[in-house]
């Protein structure tokens, strides 16, 4: 095989694997994507960070002032208008990672934006 035969083949195995990674619904999991820790939570927000746990964010409770739900995208925002959003590929997944959020975070605003 040819050099450009091995990259194609190598590009199309990388796609293959970043798309189970993005779209696998074990991932999504409100429990992995939100887990509390105490007086902190860590989120895993990003594809990567469901991987390696040092690509997610760890927060205070009381750092999360409202939460959101529209469509797919769940987001936290803190007091001073910082923002952590969380996407999901299905609305059934945000809706559950949502629902875990307002049980973490009980002194957040909620807000559901209609679609």
């Amino acid at each position: 095989m040819e050099f450009m035969h091995w990259l194609l083949l190598g590009s199309f195995i990388m796609c293959t694997a970043s798309l189970y990674f993005g779209f696998h619904p074990k991932y999504y999991d409100p429990n992995k994507v939100l887990v509390d820790m105490g007086d902190q939570v860590f989120i895993s927000h990003l594809p990567i960070a469901k991987m390696h746990k040092k690509y997610g964010k760890t927060v205070s409770k009381s750092y999360v002032a409202k939460i959101q739900l529209a469509g797919s995208y769940v987001t936290l925002f803190s007091s001073s208008g910082n923002a952590i959003d969380i996407w999901a590929p299905k609305v059934q997944f945000a809706k559950s990672i949502f629902e875990r959020a307002k049980t973490i975070f009980t002194n957040a605003e909620v807000v559901v934006v209609a679609r």
